[in-house]
């Protein structure tokens, strides 16, 4: 078992806390930008919009994977 100070301990959970606020804002954004991306869609062909949904959700999922890349490296920091 590794034993913390206090100050450690502090520190470790607000980088907890950080990183936590920092997926589920970057996740907000993605939906945001998804949902926009769906209104315009609605106004084209439907072949062209599913096609274009279909990129929407690849690049979204791309930068949802990357927001928990950056939080796992992050605890993995504090961790250290």
């Amino acid at each position: 078992m590794i034993y913390m100070s206090q100050d450690e301990e502090i520190v470790q959970e607000i980088t907890e806390i950080d990183a936590e606020d920092l997926t589920e804002e970057i996740i907000a954004e993605e939906v945001a930008e998804a949902e926009e991306a769906a209104e315009e869609l609605a106004e084209q062909p439907a072949a062209e919009a599913q096609e274009a949904a279909e990129e929407e959700l690849a690049a979204a999922e791309e930068e949802a994977a990357a927001a928990d890349e950056e939080a796992a490296a992050a605890e993995e920091e504090q961790a250290e």
